[in-house]
């Protein structure tokens, strides 16, 4: 298991800044290292916002994170500061609250997201799921991708329950606690990463049928 204080924030907080200094604007993690649900197989969601981005900048980070021990691990979001206040504002309610800031502050980031945001979000989000599905099922590697399409079914879960509650729960235990039917059946799902041939036809049916009431919900 990667050493996680000493790779972020001893050994990568230390090259960004002495690369980047005063231009950086916010560094955070996202993910499962963010919540505290990380394993062997987690990559490292770096979220990087410098004063204004360019090929030069990115260059360099690269170059910081090729550096770096278990450099493949490494992805996440990197953007200049205007072009995340653009944003468009359906993205902006997970991308706030599931950012740990590690140097600055997203706060002001909410004045843009609304709760008119938050169900176009989910709206969209269930439908880009929906098609997924059906275009795995169909002409895909059906049982191979079930892991991956169920994985963005925990951030939908999320903003449903924080338009019910007005709490964002950043723990799948918590979060469970909030859930019943088939909302429970799903994050159950998302939990276990256990998927066999024996029940393919049952997981996509559940999957398919849920994203589409949640868009009939949302209309």
């Amino acid at each position: 298991m990667i050493n996680y204080d000493l790779w972020i924030k001893e050994i990568m907080m230390g090259k960004i800044m002495n690369c980047f200094g005063s231009r950086v604007h916010f560094v955070g993690i996202q993910g499962s290292y963010r919540r505290g649900e990380a394993t062997e197989q987690s990559d490292i969601d770096l979220v990087f916002i410098l004063d204004s981005l360019g090929m030069e900048d990115l260059a360099e980070y690269r170059a910081i994170v090729q550096s770096m021990p278990h450099a493949e691990k490494a992805c996440g979001f990197v953007s200049g500061r205007a072009e995340l206040l653009a944003w468009p504002k359906l993205d902006l309610f997970q991308f706030y609250h599931d950012t740990q800031p590690l140097y600055g502050s997203l706060d002001e980031l909410l004045p843009f997201i609304t709760r008119r945001d938050i169900r176009q979000s989910v709206s969209v989000q269930a439908a880009n799921l929906y098609h997924a599905a059906c275009h795995s099922y169909l002409f895909e590697d059906a049982l191979q991708n079930l892991k991956g399409l169920y994985k963005p079914a925990f951030f939908l879960l999320q903003a449903k329950v924080f338009l019910k509650t007005g709490q964002y729960f950043d723990k799948k235990d918590a979060l469970s606690t909030h859930l019943t039917g088939i909302d429970a059946q799903i994050l159950e799902k998302n939990r276990c990463n256990c998927f066999s041939p024996s029940s393919l036809e049952a997981d996509y049916r559940l999957l398919i049928e849920w994203a589409s009431s949640l868009i009939a919900e949302e209309k």
